[in-house]
């Protein structure tokens, strides 16, 4: 009878370490598009959050602009405020950016760089003509933004010309316009959110009938969430891994 209690014990031990061992490892299961779309849902169900960037230009020929700095707040999910060290509108929504790679992406691959146990990097190609519609209606968008002085103000005719001839150039560059998108995205393994985000995009086009190439470089930190998204993100995470 000993004996027999003595296994069953060993039996139960062996049991339950292995059940702990299947818990523990049950992240490592995950493919890189479920970590993808697991930090999406995470950091949409947070109520609040922060985050600070900067983004910069560089041409072919090695021409650099002054970078971007911006910071950004969300409140009850949706409610964002940005502010930027420049005059010009910033739109960027870090909700839609994972939204958009989780629902049109090329690629989706875990990057095994980093040995750091507590987070997960993937490597996220968007898809060509998703990132190349995104940046034609950004560019348009900027040059809408323009303000053109009134009818009866000196230099309307003047700058209404000027601005129609950009107008024709703006739309023979998008013609030609190629664009790689690639995000490399920093996940926290336990509580399954970003916590950063590194765009890098490559244009090539044609501008006055000569080839041209610039790169954008933006990098996104996330940090102060406080919000409920646990039992959220626990409930996306069941999903995933049942189906």
């Amino acid at each position: 009878m000993g004996r027999n209690k003595a296994i069953g014990a060993g039996v139960v031990a062996v049991a339950l370490m292995m059940s702990a061992l299947g818990c523990g490892s049950a992240g490592d299961k995950r493919t890189p598009k479920e970590w993808l779309s697991l930090s999406y849902s995470g950091l949409a169900a947070t109520d609040q959050y922060d985050f600070t960037g900067s983004m910069s230009m560089k041409t072919a020929d090695g021409l650099e602009f002054k970078p971007e700095v911006f910071e950004g707040k969300v409140v009850d999910h949706q409610q964002l405020t940005l502010q930027t060290n420049t005059a010009d509108p910033l739109h960027w929504n870090p909700v839609q950016v994972l939204e958009a790679l989780n629902n049109a992406n090329d690629e989706v691959r875990l990057l095994n760089e980093s040995n750091n146990p507590d987070t997960v990097t993937l490597l996220i190609t968007e898809n060509a003509s998703v990132s190349k519609e995104r940046w034609e209606q950004r560019l348009r968008q900027q040059l809408d933004q323009l303000d053109v002085p009134a009818a009866d103000r000196p230099y309307h005719e003047e700058w209404s010309k000027e601005l129609a001839r950009s107008r024709k150039q703006l739309e023979q560059m998008l013609a030609s316009m190629q664009a790689v998108t690639k995000y490399e995205l920093v996940i926290d393994r336990d509580r399954l959110l970003p916590l950063k985000m590194e765009e890098k995009t490559s244009f090539s086009y044609t501008y006055n009938q000569k080839p041209a190439a610039e790169e954008r470089h933006t990098t996104v930190r996330f940090q102060s969430f406080n919000g409920a998204s646990s039992e959220t993100v626990q409930q996306t995470q069941k999903r995933v891994t049942m189906d």
